[in-house]
């Protein structure tokens, strides 16, 4: 039964094993029964996170939950240190059972919450608190570090502003100290003001502006690759899902920073979750937006229809049904995944990922050895490629191809989405590839892979790809991107320079989108070899990241002949 009135308590103190007073706000139903309860764990300020278009505390409240929202450690009203990832899972634990041992909750708790808030869940889960019942991730990583990460990059600009804005809390405890904290907060604010010009800092280890006691701590790239060298194995580098016992609901956007863990997630804990329950209570709904709590119908360059918006896509809803069927035992018929197709600006659903009827065609890189830029003579076609020549550009890394739209964190000043590529289209560093206009509506859903056959003149380089919807009237916007660091190219935790002028294949994993080719459109790979701010640029030199003030260019060269045939598989959706 639904209530029909709340109560709010604010800065309920919980202690943790360790002695360490973590402060939660509680929003439940206004009357003595006891309910299920859902827990959102924040360093981002309770205040703030109490509303999200994915499911609010209100809603929730209202919809018969004690909804639970707690400062991590050492944030905002919390005691003790924050580092990030820090012990979010042995007090995630201690919180949940906590919160399933209070007068007003059953017994039951769920978890939610977007990005962070997200990590913390899983981090959670893992330590399977027994009173933990499902976990509802959005926006989140599949493992602990990103998508970006574990193709061998920095999400530069975001790293920056990210940090920055977190700064500030961090400041304000030490200035309630007594510390002198005037120096520092001016050049926190300087940086987070000025993510652009920090992002271009040369070299990355001297950068000034977090270097202070008590914050520099969270901000250290010179330890990037050192970092690495804590995971001992690939599987490491992913949630141990076999640990996670309980049903999950996965929520992104198509333009989100980790819209391919959304499914890595998914499909991982379908095949490896540690209960029949978890591996069958798997559910995904990923919809066009971009890294935020609030679901709008625009993004970028471009509107997506009136289904696009939050309370359009019943995406607070469907997080309750979810709560309901798995924490109140409620016959709720959940598909397993519900996902929003770009230009035909409607949901759709499945029971299978990638969708059981993806059609899986081959398309190849072909040229004349003149793909530069929107204009030269790039073709994406299913025709096998003969005898031809290769397509040869210049990376600079003093002048990085510029990132415009794609898959930004808003909190810096990159603008998220899909935005027109024609202006980079026009850089000789910037090769296209394009097919013909299409003669029918082609859907495509599903993850996407490059496989790209190309040598360079150094000893470690990046390679970059974005697919593109080209509209009739030649603007062509960005759907999926995606980028591989050479050194990283057979193991992230193993790299390996590569040899000068020597042909390797590189894989280069865009995530995953749903979008229909209108008739009259058509579809083309940028391919480039950075992306900046967005991801920290290769100086190209093959020396540890951070260290370099100043880059050499490489001269990368991409074949596509019946020898070393660079291509991509499209998933195409037969029409219904």
């Amino acid at each position: 039964m639904k209530t029909k009135s709340i109560r709010i308590d604010r800065d309920i103190p919980m202690k943790t094993r360790d002695g360490i007073t973590l402060y939660a706000d509680i929003y439940r139903p206004d009357n003595q029964e006891k309910h299920p309860a859902i827990l959102v764990r924040t360093p981002y300020n309770k205040l703030n996170s109490a509303d999200s278009e994915y499911l609010s505390a209100v809603d929730g409240a209202f919809a018969g939950y004690a909804f639970v929202i707690q400062d991590t450690r050492g944030r905002f009203a919390s005691e003790g240190q924050f580092f990030p990832g820090g012990q979010e899972g042995q007090d995630g634990y201690d919180t949940v059972e906590w919160v399933a041992s209070e007068p007003w909750c059953d017994g039951q708790v769920g978890m939610f919450g977007a990005s962070y808030l997200g990590r913390n869940q899983w981090q959670t889960a893992m330590e399977a608190p027994p009173q933990l019942k499902a976990i509802a991730p959005q926006i989140t990583t599949a493992g602990p570090l990103s998508e970006t990460r574990m193709s061998g990059h920095i999400e530069w600009e975001q790293s920056i502003s990210w940090f920055a804005t977190m700064a500030v809390d961090m400041i304000d405890k030490l200035e309630k100290q007594g510390k002198d904290v005037s120096k520092m907060r001016e050049s926190v604010t300087w940086a987070l003001f000025h993510p652009l010009e920090v992002s271009s800092y040369l070299p990355i280890k001297e950068i000034p502006y977090f270097n202070f006691e008590g914050i520099s701590q969270g901000f250290q790239p010179e330890r990037v690759e050192a970092i690495l060298a804590l995971f001992k194995t690939e599987e490491g580098l992913y949630w141990d899902y076999s640990r996670v016992k309980v049903p999950c609901f996965h929520a992104s956007g198509w333009y989100d920073l980790f819209s391919g863990s959304l499914f890595t997630n998914f499909l991982n804990m379908r095949r490896k979750g540690g209960s029949d329950l978890a591996r069958k209570g798997q559910h995904a709904f990923c919809g066009p937006w971009v890294h935020a709590r609030y679901l709008l119908p625009y993004a970028g360059d471009l509107h997506f229809g009136p289904l696009a918006r939050g309370i359009s896509s019943f995406a607070k809803e469907h997080h309750i049904a979810f709560f309901d069927k798995y924490m109140k035992g409620e016959n709720i018929e959940i598909p397993a995944v519900r996902y929003f197709v770009i230009g035909l600006d409607q949901w759709k659903k499945a029971e299978e990922w990638p969708l059981s009827q993806t059609d899986w065609q081959r398309f190849y890189l072909h040229s004349g050895g003149r793909a530069q830029t929107a204009s030269g003579d790039g073709l994406l076609s299913r025709e096998d490629p003969a005898n031809e020549p290769p397509d040869i550009f210049i990376y600079d890394p003093l002048n990085p191809v510029p990132t415009l739209g794609g898959r930004n964190l808003p909190t810096g000043r990159l603008v998220p989405g899909p935005i027109d590529q024609t202006p980079i289209e026009k850089r000789h560093d910037v090769l296209c590839y394009t097919t013909p206009e299409l003669k029918a509506d082609m859907e495509i859903t599903g993850p996407l892979k490059l496989h790209l056959f190309a040598s360079t003149s150094v000893r470690d380089t990046d390679f970059t790809a974005k697919l593109i919807n080209v509209y009739p009237n030649g603007a062509a916007y960005n759907l999926a991107e995606g980028q591989i660091r050479a050194r990283y190219r057979k193991s992230l935790l193993k790299p390996e320079l590569v040899t000068p002028g020597e042909v390797v294949e590189y894989i280069i994993d865009l995530a995953a989108t749903s979008v229909l080719f209108r008739k009259g459109h058509r579809i083309r790979l940028d391919i480039t070899s950075s992306n900046f701010p967005r991801i920290d640029r290769n100086m190209n030199t093959g020396n540890p990241f951070a260290q370099d003030a100043k880059g050499i260019p490489a001269m990368q060269t991409i074949f596509h002949e019946s020898a070393y045939a660079s291509y991509i598989d499209l998933p195409v959706i037969p029409e219904e």
